[in-house]
């Protein structure tokens, strides 16, 4: 065979093994296994965190051409409804993504029981104005420090006081009022400051708790009321907005730690995008549930002269706390003098 019939044979060949190793390179990438990522809340399906949630699901595997698949564990299903022991386990990367309350936070720091304390802000403008500033960056920098990576904060809403006895109009009606609460130490002190019995129960139990007459009332926002269907169980509702939570979507770090870096810019601002859509669609949920919870529930309004009698009468909680921030924090948060 004439050698130039062996070199053109020879190129054939290259082109036909070059094009077959391409060919099932892309075949292997097309066929690949997504990446599965868990994503938990303590909230129903029905509530703004799930859709937040499945906004960031939307934007990662969209960014990401489907690389990731987030798989959302809402109603406490991570830790079965013990959102202490989700947060353990977020910090042990037994999970990846999370959302949860600052006020359950704040049992793993003190520094962030400034977020629970009674009436501080007053309206959702004081408080999205504060958490974008200088107050937000110190709390994501002081959850940073408790073991995970924290992509953003937002707001689900004010916390209102219900319960099945009377109506909450002045400090001395809570007075032995069994009231189901957060595991927060700033809200036990408000309340056994005010002569109601603060009881710790997961949020997952309280329904059957109240249902059942183990506690008389409990406190929560207007959105979670109806999405949780409380309304069917409680006869009063007192809307004097006396503490606003706040909450964190954060990540694992063993999670995060081993992401690609651009993998981890999808994943932040993903997480950014989700909370600001949560915080607008809560805002929102909220209006529209109190507007509902009026036709199923005594709801008492109270006015902003109600408001700060009320903050008057917390103010040895203030004294009570002033130590645990620094003075930056508190000016941050315009904390009483």
């Amino acid at each position: 065979m004439a050698p130039i019939i062996k070199q053109m044979i020879g190129m054939v060949v290259l082109v036909i093994l070059i094009t077959g190793c391409g060919m099932g390179s892309s075949a292997e990438e097309e066929t690949a296994e997504p990446i599965e990522v868990q994503f938990g809340h303590t909230l129903s399906i029905n509530s703004p965190w799930q859709e937040g949630a499945e906004h960031f699901a939307e934007i990662v595997e969209e960014e990401t051409d489907g690389k990731y698949e987030v798989n959302i564990f809402p109603s406490g299903q991570i830790a079965s409804g013990n959102q202490r022991k989700a947060i353990e386990m977020l910090r042990q990367g037994s999970y990846d993504v999370d959302i949860t309350s600052s006020l359950v936070w704040s049992s793993f720091d003190e520094q962030l029981n400034i977020t629970a304390m009674p009436w501080l802000l007053t309206s959702w403008e004081e408080a999205q104005e504060t958490i974008d500033g200088k107050g937000g960056e110190m709390l994501l920098d002081i959850l940073e420090g408790n073991g995970v990576t924290p992509a953003s904060i937002g707001i689900t809403g004010f916390r209102q006081m219900l319960n099945n006895e009377h109506q909450i109009e002045t400090p001395e009606d809570l007075e032995n009022l069994d009231m189901r609460i957060p595991n927060t130490p700033v809200y036990f002190d408000i309340y056994n400051h005010y002569g109601a019995n603060a009881l710790d129960m997961d949020f997952t139990e309280a329904f059957a708790g109240i249902q059942q007459g183990a506690i008389d009332g409990m406190e929560a926002v207007e959105e979670v009321v109806l999405t949780g269907s409380f309304y069917e169980i409680l006869d009063y509702m007192s809307v004097n907005n006396y503490s606003i939570d706040f909450f964190f979507l954060s990540f694992s770090n063993d999670f995060y730690d081993q992401l690609p870096e651009e993998d981890k810019q999808i994943f932040l601002e993903a997480g950014r995008e989700a909370t600001e859509y949560i915080t607008d669609y809560s805002a929102e949920a909220n209006v529209e549930a109190l507007e509902e919870l009026k036709n199923e529930l005594d709801v008492y309004e109270a006015s902003e002269e109600e408001i700060a009698a009320f903050k008057d009468s917390a103010l040895p909680i203030y004294d009570m706390y002033r130590n645990d921030f620094s003075a930056e924090l508190r000016d941050a948060f315009n904390y009483p003098d």
